[in-house]
């Protein structure tokens, strides 16, 4: 997880669990796709929180999400 990654304006960002929802997946999975470098998460207060762009851009087919 990255304290650096900030959304760029006007990208939306998502909690676990909504990127979950939208990816059809659990929450669990989301957890092991940002460890294994398949999300960049980010911090926000207290909540962990994952751009929308980049969970469309898994759901493309892409696998590995943001060009990073």
């Amino acid at each position: 997880m990255s304290d650096k990654i900030k959304p760029e304006h006007g990208d939306e960002s998502l909690r676990v669990k909504e990127a979950a929802a939208i990816l059809k997946i659990s929450p669990r999975t989301v957890w092991r796709m940002i460890a294994d470098g398949q999300l960049t998460a980010y911090r926000f207060r207290r909540c962990t929180r994952v751009l929308l762009s980049q969970v469309m851009s898994y759901l493309k087919g892409n696998g590995k999400v943001g060009g990073i």
